[in-house]
Formats: C-alpha cells, structure tokens, sequence
C-alpha cells in the first residue's frame, strides 16, 4: 500500500460496516479455493433449496429503514442466492471475488471488494445524491440517488447491490479491501467478520490484514507502512433520514 487507506460509517446508527483489509497479496492455493467453494455450494444448496434463508431479512430491513426498496434493488447476497437457486448458478471471476461472493452467501450478509490502488481517500459510506452514478462491473451506468454508497474523492465506487467496475479486483490486485454491510445492531457483526478475515488468510498469502467494525462515525485509518488502525472522532455528523 503506497498511500494510507481511511473510512467512515457516515450512516451509523442505521449501518454498521465491517471492513477488512489485505494487504500484499502475492497468491493464492486456487485448486482448495475451488474444492471450499464447491463444499460450501452444496451444503447451501441441502440447507436452502427453496426458501429465502432467514439471515437476508437483516439486509431487507437496513435497505427499508434507509427507504431503498430491496425487492427492486436487492441486497448482492441475496441476488446472488437467487441466481444460484433459479439457474443452479454461481459466477466464477477469479479466486478472490469467488471466495467473497461464497461469503456473502454463506453469512447472507452482502460484502463488497475493492482494490485499494484504485480508491482516493478518504473513503466514506453515506446516502447517494443525484451526482452518485458509476459504471458497473458489467459495463452498464448505474444510478445511487438515495441508495447506499461508498464514495472516495474521485466519487461513488461501491454499494451492497452493485459495485463498480473502477474499483474492482483482479488477480493482479495487491492491496484490497473488503467491506461487509450489516443492520446496525446485528449481532453477528463480530463473528462474520472475524470468519470471513480468516478464511481469506487461509487461502491467500499475504504481508498483512486488518479487520475492524464502524459502528460509529470515528473515522478509521491505516498508515502505508501498515500500521495498526488507529481512529479519531470526525468532525462529521452522520444525516439523518427520516
């Protein structure tokens, strides 16, 4: 990481953010990566053949108390469940986002994934205005008024539906950061965070991790050399909607 990376949960109170971060990743064990992901499809498949698993109705509860209707603009996690249960389908990119998209549909918690190269801090989590649009990973212009958005200087690059094709990850991504969106007041916040950090550590290499909660608006931080994260409380307030 050549420049320090920092975050703040400007929708706390409603949202709480688990956010990890790896950094100098330099490969992967692919072939387990493919056997786990293939294990952990079936056991979805036996446990949730046809019913919504219960853990989405925490993601349709954040997106409704922000007023975002999630049968329009669903969560990624449960898009995703969906698209494996109607089309017996689950999209392969490569060995990183694979294994996050097989977390967020184990936890049935909707994760996005970052590449740190590509964002200019600061980075904030908040409510899209009118000027929040992105193109998508599939190429097509996307639109984030009054939805869920991770912006940096540069403007929006993320959302637990779509993400964007700015700051995607490839193989060749070194740093990254990935970000896991939770009803605030979940509590399953620590340990979904503290299983999906050491499942990716299980299979990539890696300099080092950080893993951390924003439950607050106090901004977090990691200097370039790596260093623990340390916070301050921001001056920022958090909006309030209504």
């Amino acid at each position: 990481m050549t420049k320090p990376f920092s975050i703040q949960n400007l929708l706390a109170g409603k949202l709480s953010a688990g956010v990890n971060v790896f950094l100098g990743i330099s490969g992967c064990q692919a072939d387990r990566i493919e056997e786990f992901i293939g294990q952990q499809l079936a056991a979805i498949r036996m446990t949730h053949a046809r019913s919504l698993p219960p853990g989405f109705a925490a993601s349709r509860q954040l997106f409704n108390s922000l007023h975002v209707d999630p049968t329009r603009h669903r969560p990624s996690a449960e898009a995703l469940w969906r698209r494996l249960r109607d089309k017996n389908d689950f999209p392969r990119v490569n060995p990183l986002v694979d294994l996050t998209n097989l977390l967020s549909l184990k936890f049935q918690i909707s994760f996005g994934l970052y590449d740190l190269e590509q964002l200019q801090c600061p980075v904030v989590i908040t409510l899209g205005n009118a000027n929040d649009q992105y193109t998508g990973i599939r190429k097509e212009t996307l639109n984030f008024n009054g939805k869920i958005v991770l912006r940096d200087a540069r403007g929006a690059f993320g959302n637990p539906s779509a993400d964007s094709l700015r700051a995607s990850v490839s193989e060749k991504s070194f740093d990254v950061v990935q970000v896991l969106f939770f009803l605030a007041g979940d509590d399953v916040q620590e340990i979904v965070l503290a299983e999906s950090a050491m499942c990716i550590q299980r299979f990539f290499a890696m300099e080092k991790a950080h893993s951390f909660l924003l439950k607050t608006v106090d901004e977090r931080w990691i200097a370039p050399e790596g260093e623990t994260c340390k916070t301050y409380v921001s001056q920022t307030k958090s909006p309030s909607p209504a």
